[in-house]
């Protein structure tokens, strides 16, 4: 009240004026940011956990982050998650390239592969010509015990093994491959599989080529090893070799590959996954 000011001394003027001033909060950075998200109603937010995820003992599945395609363009930092489904607790993240609950393009999530325990866990993203993602959990006491990124460990292991044996071969099919983009280290495709039962030790087969397609007159380099996944983790090779392991291998990966004249969505593997 301007009025009231001749009528108060100074110090009962300065409490009035200092008091709403006092009380006033203002928000923090991160409520900002939360009430920005909210008013832009991202729709990068929702999982299910699709039954074909589950442990043999049903004790455990798989996040699955729910594909929208209104929101392609916006942030979508979701990860795949093993979850006890009792308590739906999150027992593990899973750090690699997310699937999604259906097929985009190439980037498809594969049935994961379980022990016959539910003690092991072998997640795998299929890819066009190498998975996008291959990551090896293994699980003691409710807990992720250690996680082993089985796509990365291998590729870089026949790489660096590759360089090594042809340096000058490996150069030439490298710059010849620029620009493939990132899910191609150095410009080669490696693709890796592993033994049919999952269990510890685990035997992982890694392949490396620099021409997937064969095209003729084409820098050519082929490679591949043989490793084990030890029970504590440890990946460790065992055999190397340049060449290539199955003259038919090339050919089994391209004609696999669903023809281009096919409608758009005939070309994803297999129908929606989710309720």
């Amino acid at each position: 009240m301007p009025w009231a000011k001749a009528e108060m001394d100074e110090t009962e003027f300065r409490r009035i004026v200092v008091r709403p001033t006092a009380t006033v909060l203002l928000p923090t950075r991160n409520t900002v940011v939360a009430m920005a998200a909210a008013l832009a109603g991202s729709v990068n937010t929702d999982y299910i956990t699709p039954p074909f995820t589950f442990s043999p003992d049903h004790r455990y599945g798989v996040m699955v982050p729910v594909w929208h395609d209104e929101g392609a363009q916006e942030p979508d930092n979701r990860m795949n998650k093993m979850v006890e489904l009792r308590t739906h607790r999150i027992v593990a993240v899973i750090h690699a390239w997310p699937g999604y609950n259906y097929a985009l393009d190439f980037h498809e999530t594969a049935p994961p592969r379980w022990s016959s325990d539910s003690s092991l866990l072998l997640w795998k993203v299929n890819g066009k010509w190498n998975p996008d993602a291959l990551v090896l959990l293994k699980i003691e006491q409710n807990r992720a015990k250690w996680e082993l990124d089985l796509l990365n460990t291998a590729q870089q292991a026949v790489l660096s093994r590759t360089r090594k044996a042809a340096p000058e071969q490996y150069e030439i099919c490298k710059k010849a491959n620029a620009g493939s983009g990132s899910a191609f280290p150095d410009g080669f495709t490696t693709d890796s599989e592993n033994a049919k039962a999952v269990s510890l030790p685990l035997g992982v087969h890694a392949d490396l080529t620099s021409n997937p397609k064969q095209v003729e007159n084409f820098p050519n380099l082929d490679s591949h090893l043989d490793a084990v996944v030890m029970p504590n983790g440890e990946f460790v090779v065992k055999d190397f070799e340049l060449g290539s392991r199955k003259k038919d291998r090339l050919e089994e990966l391209h004609n696999r590959l669903p023809p281009y004249d096919q409608d758009s969505g005939e070309r994803y593997y297999g129908p929606h996954t989710g309720p």
